[in-house]
């Protein structure tokens, strides 16, 4: 059974009026380049910290994670999603059934919907031993739990002619897609696209948070400090890194369940 509908869930008002204030804060001169902030050699974070699903080598991670005015990356979403996943499966009472994915998925299932396409929707590339399917089967990712046991997923979307993330929320009871995108209210005419474009590199953490609300069953707040949220996530990850890197603390084995061996004959 396919979607019934989708739906792009309007963004709140601080979506457009935090644009005035990111430009303004005064954080760095104009013309700095952020890509190099520390001195050469000097940016290196030996051992690296151990977040799960991946490493994070270098202090400008931590950077383009705490200040506003730039692109989260694959690697950021990853492990800010891997740990929401923790807090759901592990969460003594939670609060809404839910799993998520991650950015491999929607590449993946990106390219299998433009070969579906292009071979005039060929239901025979749609198998039980496609990586999607492993996914639906909760066997892809550290922490994931299979669909049927949830009643909601969280998809990383990435857009890349507009190098911008939103969030998409599956529905499962209602067989129905929800979109949360910091720019769609936005996204009316030309001069409002031109005075979002500074402020759209933000949008990364704009889905970690619509998340986070989601999870925690809170409305989004109509006023919302987009640099306190990004020191927030950025103190609690580093944080968390040292005291498992002090306290010589691993995380348990959360790889999932191996699915039954493949007939190769």
């Amino acid at each position: 059974m396919g979607l019934v509908r989708s739906e792009i869930c309007r963004s709140p008002p601080w979506c457009q009026a935090r644009l005035v204030r990111v430009e303004n804060c005064g954080g760095r001169p104009r013309g700095h380049d952020k890509d190099k902030v520390y001195l050469k050699g000097k940016d290196k974070i030996v051992p690296p910290f151990r977040f799960g699903v991946e490493d994070v080598a270098t202090k400008m991670w931590f950077h383009k994670l705490a200040y506003p005015g730039q692109c989260l990356t694959n690697s950021h979403l990853d492990i800010i999603f891997y740990y929401l996943r923790k807090k759901g499966k592990y969460a003594k009472e939670p609060k809404v059934k839910f799993t998520t994915t991650d950015c491999l998925f929607f590449k993946t299932i990106h390219a299998l919907y433009e070969k579906f396409i292009a071979q005039k929707k060929n239901l025979s590339l749609i198998t039980a031993q496609h990586a999607i399917a492993d996914y639906i089967r909760g066997r892809k990712m550290l922490c994931g739990s299979p669909w049927h046991l949830c009643d909601h997923v969280l998809f990383i979307i990435h857009m890349e002619t507009e190098s911008h993330w939103i969030l998409g929320r599956l529905n499962i009871e209602e067989r129905r897609m929800y979109m949360y995108n910091s720019l769609s209210t936005a996204m009316k005419d030309s001069a409002a696209i031109k005075a979002c474009q500074p402020f759209a590199v933000d949008c990364g953490c704009f889905v970690a948070s619509f998340a986070e609300y989601f999870i925690d069953m809170k409305p989004i707040p109509p006023i919302f400090d987009v640099e306190k949220h990004r020191d927030r996530l950025a103190v609690l990850f580093y944080k968390y890194a040292r005291m498992k890197e002090l306290d010589f603390i691993d995380s348990e084995d959360e790889a999932p369940p191996k699915g039954p061996k493949k007939n190769l004959s």
